[in-house]
């Protein structure tokens, strides 16, 4: 296996901790929606938990399918753009002096 440059592996790093960050986002963001839009709705028809609850309830739901979907096309383009790796491992150079 090719030793990758120090920089490249920052690179996966970052790569890594930005899609991490932004699938805790589509994680969150449903819910709280849920709760928002339910809670709204719940005020205006005077059913407070009902709507909230059920609303969560489909964010909390939805919200992993999202991140799913969504981490799956990363990786594809990401698995895209990398240079295919070589099958076999480069001669290890000799230092030695003759």
């Amino acid at each position: 296996m090719q030793q990758e440059p120090q920089h490249e592996q920052w690179r996966d790093v970052a790569w890594g901790l930005t899609v991490g960050s932004q699938a805790g986002f589509l994680l969150v963001f449903p819910v709280l929606l849920g709760l928002a839009l339910g809670y709204i709705v719940d005020t205006h028809l005077k059913t407070l938990p009902l709507f909230t609850l059920l609303l969560v309830l489909v964010g909390m739901i939805v919200g992993p399918v999202m991140v799913y979907r969504w981490v799956l096309q990363r990786v594809a383009n990401r698995m895209k753009q990398r240079p295919p790796e070589t099958a076999t491992p480069s001669e290890p150079t000799d230092i030695s002096e003759p």
